[in-house]
């Protein structure tokens, strides 16, 4: 096999090729001057060529570097091309939320299969579901959930994790295994006479306790802050605010700070201050499995 690195894969690409054993190649990459995007792939792949870019800001330019490597390994590799996207863009719009809307992970997904991949890895997906829904090629979705709990681990005590909402329950029970901790979700309640928003846990206490919110994406902070705030009001000991994506606004981490969250914490599939946990080892991991899928 042989890894193909285009410059949005922030390290991820050299960590997979140490992991698996196999070559690292650099993409090749300029700009016209009228801003037209030229790649090319420098050598032929051994075996089974594995291509890794995440598609972080700005969206549209990762995901057609990522469109052209396909099709250019495509048509030269003689193996598989599988496509590594640790932060798969435009992955929350996959339903018809209003009337006229398109289903704009369908669009990304439907164009990588017709650029050539054989196969797509991506981490920690929104809705998982839409992989299976609208590709026919092998695909897998990564959950960093060991590598998120070792960077925990030891730094908590007593501590709960919590969910920003039920739908996300299952993401904090993993960490919360992992890491020895309880685990629950939170619900939004409006005081009727004040009109204030509390967010709270559904039925644990935090009094006393290291709290930790889990979530896939870090957007606004909006929420967390929220809930870091009200945790805080209730006697929680601390707040670590955690996400596979740090995909932040202008402002979103003095927010989070501000609200009085100790540590924020991400993964290294978009690049940001807060990245630092490597979902390496589970893409390395998931990779392997991938591949037995599509002997």
């Amino acid at each position: 096999m042989t890894v193909y690195s285009l410059e949005s894969s922030n390290g991820i690409a050299a960590q997979v090729a140490r992991g698996l054993g196999d070559e690292l190649v650099f993409v090749e990459k300029k700009v016209f001057p009228d801003g037209e995007i030229y790649v090319r792939v420098p050598s032929k792949p051994s075996g089974v060529a594995i291509v890794v870019s995440s598609t972080h800001p700005p969206q549209e330019r990762r995901l057609l570097e990522l469109l052209l490597t396909v099709e250019a390994l495509s048509s030269y590799a003689q193996g598989s091309v599988i496509a590594v996207v640790p932060y798969l863009a435009y992955a929350r719009q996959d339903k018809r939320f209003l009337e006229g809307e398109p289903i704009s992970i369908k669009v990304v997904l439907k164009a990588l299969e017709a650029a050539g991949a054989s196969g797509l890895l991506a981490v920690d997906v929104h809705q998982p579901r839409v992989l299976s829904e609208w590709l026919s090629i092998p695909s897998k979705n990564v959950l960093p959930f060991e590598d998120i709990a070792g960077y925990l681990y030891g730094k908590v005590k007593n501590a709960v994790v919590l969910a920003p909402d039920m739908g996300a329950l299952e993401r904090a029970r993993r960490v919360a295994e992992l890491i020895g901790a309880d685990f629950d979700y939170l619900v939004k309640e409006r005081d009727r006479v004040t009109g204030e928003v509390r967010v709270q846990p559904k039925s644990l206490e935090v009094n006393g306790r290291d709290v930790v919110i889990v979530d896939d994406i870090i957007s606004t902070g909006k929420t967390i802050a929220l809930a870091a705030k009200s945790a805080l009001a209730q006697g929680a000991s601390s707040v670590t605010a955690v996400c596979t994506h740090a995909v932040m606004v202008q402002g979103a981490l003095d927010l989070l700070y501000y609200s009085g969250v100790r540590e924020v914490v991400a993964t290294d599939t978009v690049p940001s201050p807060v990245s630092k946990i490597s979902v390496a080892p589970s893409v390395v991991r998931g990779l392997r499995e991938l591949l037995e899928d599509m002997i």
